[in-house]
């Protein structure tokens, strides 16, 4: 299976009622920093520098465009399968998005989760925006 296969396969992007997008990378043979190599003790406490913020904010705007895309294409989906292919296809569409901004997955990810606890970092992604 290809890299980007892999990935997109791993990535699955969820909202949270908070209302603060967050992706969670899920699979069934391991945590997405050990299959992607970023070790979670360190990427728990790596600084999220405003260049990474910036990419991410932007990365962020991409993912949901799609997301929003998906959700209205689904009610149109005829059977499961169908629906399913869509959701693949977002899913690597969001993959390849967030590759755009010159960012991985783990670390997308891993700013996405500390958006939901860290006010400052949220109130420093809005003046981003």
């Amino acid at each position: 299976m290809t890299n980007l296969k892999k990935l997109t396969a791993a990535l699955c992007v969820v909202t949270l009622s908070a209302g603060v997008p967050f992706a969670v990378a899920q699979s069934a043979g391991g945590s997405a920093s050990q299959q992607y190599g970023a070790p979670a003790a360190a990427a728990a406490s790596a600084p999220v520098t405003d260049e990474d913020l910036e990419k991410f904010v932007t990365a962020e705007k991409k993912v949901n465009e799609i997301r929003q895309e998906l959700t209205e294409e689904l009610s149109n989906a005829g059977d499961q399968q169908e629906a399913q292919q869509m959701q693949l296809d977002a899913q690597e569409e969001m993959v390849e998005a967030i590759k755009d901004e010159e960012m991985d997955i783990p670390r997308y990810n891993e700013i996405a989760s500390r958006m939901q606890t860290d006010m400052e970092l949220r109130q420093r992604a809005q003046q981003v925006n």
